[in-house]
Parts: C-alpha cells; structure tokens; sequence
C-alpha cells in the first residue's frame, strides 16, 4: 500500500539521511512494495533501480536528493541509481557527450533489478523516426541483458512542450516498452503551468513541482510490476 507521509517530510529525511543524521532503517516498508524484492530481487535486500533520464530526473537547479526519483526512493526503499544527465536523450547528446545508451551501460553494470525510464523532450527537432528506432534498441537492449529486470516507462516531463508536441515521443517509448513486455505510466504534466512548481527558467521543476511528480508516480506504480 502507498505510504501517505507528505513529501516535503521525505525530502527533509532524505537530506538529513545523506547528511548521516538518521539510519534508513527507520524507515517503514510499504506493504505491497509494488518494486520490493521478488522474482528479480533476492533475499530482504532493497532492489536495486536504475533511473534513465534527463535534467528533470537529475535535478537540475536543485541538489540531487530533491529530485523526484530520490524522493521515490526513500518512500520506496530503493537502492536508487540515478544516473540521468541534463541534455539527454536517446538521441540527443547531453552535458557528457553521452545520448541515454550511457545511461544504460551504467544501468547494466549496475546489475539493475528495475530500470525506469523516460521520454525526453530534448530529443523534439530530432527526426521522429530515428528517435523511436534508438528507443526500440534501447529497451530491446536492456530487456536482452538484464532479462530478469523490471522495465518501467514513462512519458517525457517538461515546463513548455506541448502534448502534441511530444505525443510521437512518448507513443514510440510505450509501444518499445510494451512489446518487451514491461510497464508503461501516463504522469501527464504534474508540474507544466503550475505556479511555484516552475523555476525561473520556465522548464525545471522547483523542489514543490518535483514532490508532484513523485506524488504521481507513487500512485501510478502501486501493484505494476
């Protein structure tokens, strides 16, 4: 079952937790623990999950532990991975020189029990088709390799992108993440247009609009996988 401990007491515990001022084991366990230990974990160790994105995930303007997968992960109890870079996609190139392919070489070393993974929006202007030929390598890719994993998509967050827009992004990803049989989640826009939950920038989630994006997704997650 979801936990219901407000977010912003999350973020708080998380800091103080990287900080070494509390233990994680004073953390309770969900329940149902819809990513918890199972046919791809082993024993009562956290699963490891990997996060596969961009700036948005990675938590640009803010320190990494207020970004939305970390935020997920204490509540979760995830030995999280957060490997997404700003300016990636899986075409576009990020701040490393790296598309997402990256990412998921890290993913794999990792020996990731569950991979999460987004559209982008920093792949709009690129030539649509090639997009979804690298997604459908991508997964294919993770699916082959870590054949045990956990795959769970979603669709491409961002600030000023339009739906329509990023539609032809976010319908090649599921339709890749689908066919290898993994999980597919509509977060719709959770922070886009909401005042305070934009920085300045007009893109990136303030620390409000990134405790709105987990807030979805811990309630789309629940009994997937």
């Amino acid at each position: 079952m979801l936990h219901r401990r407000p977010l912003t007491t999350v973020a708080t515990a998380l800091a103080a937790l990287l900080l070494g001022t509390v233990a994680l084991s004073g953390c309770a366990a969900s329940s149902s623990l819809a990513l918890a230990p199972g046919a791809a974990v082993n024993g009562d160790r956290h699963p490891v999950v990997a996060i596969v994105g961009d700036s948005i995930e990675s938590g640009m303007g803010l320190e990494p532990f207020e970004a939305w997968p970390a935020l997920v992960a204490i509540d979760r109890r995830w030995g999280l991975q957060n490997f997404s870079e700003p300016g990636a996609g899986f075409v576009a190139v990020g701040s490393s020189n790296q598309d997402f392919e990256g990412q998921i070489d890290q993913a794999i070393a990792a020996k990731a029990d569950v991979v999460v993974i987004g559209a982008s929006d920093n792949d709009l202007g690129q030539d649509t088709a090639t997009v979804a030929e690298a997604m459908a390598a991508a997964v294919e890719r993770l699916s082959d390799t870590l054949p045990k994993a956990h795959l769970v998509g979603y669709n491409a967050l961002t600030g000023e992108a339009s739906d329509s827009d990023l539609a032809p992004l976010n319908d090649a990803l599921r339709t890749a993440i689908t066919a290898a049989g993994g999980k597919w989640i509509d977060l719709g826009q959770p922070y886009r247009g909401q005042a305070g939950l934009v920085q300045d920038d007009g893109e990136h989630p303030t620390l409000e609009g990134q405790q709105a994006i987990a807030s979805v997704f811990l309630s789309r997650i629940d009994g997937l996988v």
